[in-house]
């Protein structure tokens, strides 16, 4: 990293980790503002440019899980449908649930099928926001932050890199 951050390098570079949040005001914001914010500003410092590629790895990653999530879950519902279908002939939740207390055996599984799923949805969100709030504080201190679970799509530039690019002479290794 540059031996010198700048509180401006580090107040952007929160800013970009904080700005998913915008994904509840706005569709897609998650991707567009970190990303716009990114995009102008990587150029200006190593430290803001792998802080905005690691809060878009993340976001991407997390968007990738989540159609996983839901992809997988599919055909678990589809067959518990399918059982419902088979209990009693056609498919109707009304009549599955007129217990109060407990629905019929059929509607359980759909039940417990549609909890873990929307579990696992839930935990993946709450591992998003924890992940969020604390890659801003590290920004806000001048620290790198690794989100867990991040699939690099956009690869973090080390100095190294960015030495040897800068350089003009060529080394052949």
């Amino acid at each position: 990293m540059e031996n010198s951050i700048t509180t401006g390098q580090k107040n952007t570079a929160t800013f970009i980790h904080l700005s998913v949040f915008t994904q509840f005001i706005f569709p897609l914001g998650n991707f567009i503002a970190p990303l716009l914010i990114w995009a102008a500003l990587k150029r200006d410092s190593i430290f803001v440019d792998n802080h905005g590629r690691r809060a878009l790895n993340f976001q991407m990653s997390t968007f990738v899980y989540a159609i996983g999530i839901v992809l997988i879950s599919i055909p678990f519902i589809i067959y518990q449908i399918i059982n419902i279908v088979d209990t009693q002939g056609y498919f109707d939740l009304d009549t599955q649930f007129d217990h109060f207390v407990l629905p019929n055996a059929a509607a359980s599984g759909l039940i417990i099928t549609a909890l873990v799923f929307g579990l696992l949805l839930l935990a993946l969100f709450v591992v998003t926001l924890f992940s969020v709030i604390s890659a801003a504080m590290s920004a806000s201190n001048g620290e790198d932050y690794k989100y867990p679970l991040t699939i690099n799509f956009l690869k973090p530039r080390s100095v190294s890199t960015v030495d040897s690019a800068s350089d003009s002479s060529t080394e052949v290794s």
